[in-house]
């Protein structure tokens, strides 16, 4: 990314004083593809590598309200495989200019059930990160940003659409490749009024080392997530289209 002239410094400090941190920002956006689905129980149905959709779920990213990005994941099938891509965008901007900018593309191949391959890029202003994981025997080896990483196998991904992530006590980081314990909480049925209509969705929150507020339909699709940061800010996603 490009770094401007002192001018918008300026501005950035301004806008910082106003109660918007780039490093908050950043963390709510690393921490784990910002949101992308996870979970499900007897009250849903379940999601997972043999039940997943094909197509393309769309995303509206926001903080306080304000739109500020996007996310999209696609899935596609071919026999017992499933290949899903999720991208995330997100540009805050002020009096026009842009003052954080964060992209990510996380590619995951699974067979009969089983991750076989996770591929990330993340751009955090500037900042790139690489995670390059594969099944090894019941290990998931590879690198984070050259660094060696050796992981368990079962562990599931912090894109979350998968529903097996409620019955571990660790996630797959995707932007750094690390282990992270989480635990999970069942807030029940609530009503969510979103831009694809009113819903009925099932509340849960994680927390530990990965902590998200997510809601899932009664088919066990994501349809909202939030995280406070540490600024008192609400970054939240919400259902745009389904396929």
């Amino acid at each position: 990314m490009l770094r401007l002239a002192s001018s918008v410094n300026l501005l950035r400090q301004a806008f910082s004083r106003h109660a918007f941190s780039r490093q908050v920002f950043s963390q709510a956006a690393l921490a784990a593809g910002f949101f992308l689905s996870l979970l499900v129980t007897a009250h849903a149905e379940a999601l997972s590598p043999e039940t997943a959709p094909t197509g393309t779920y769309v995303y509206q990213v926001m903080r306080d309200g304000e739109v500020v990005g996007e996310q999209r994941a696609d899935f596609e099938r071919r026999g017992n495989d499933l290949s899903v891509i999720t991208d995330v965008r997100i540009n805050v901007t002020l009096l026009g200019i842009s003052v954080y900018d964060f992209s990510q593309r996380i590619e995951e191949k699974w067979a009969q059930g089983v991750l076989m391959e996770l591929r990330s890029d993340a751009d955090d202003d500037g900042n790139h990160r690489t995670v390059r994981l594969a099944r090894n025997g019941e290990r998931l080896v590879g690198s984070y940003d050259g660094k060696e990483r050796d992981l368990p196998g079962y562990l599931i991904p912090t894109t979350l659409w998968n529903s097996a992530a409620v019955g571990h006590s660790a996630v797959l980081d995707t932007v750094r490749g690390r282990e992270r314990d989480v635990r999970v909480e069942d807030k029940g049925m609530e009503q969510l009024k979103l831009p694809i209509g009113t819903i009925q969705a099932r509340h849960y929150v994680f927390t530990g080392e990965f902590n998200r507020e997510v809601w899932y339909d009664e088919s066990g699709v994501l349809v909202a997530g939030q995280l406070e940061a540490k600024d008192g800010s609400i970054i939240r996603q919400e259902l745009l289209r389904m396929p």
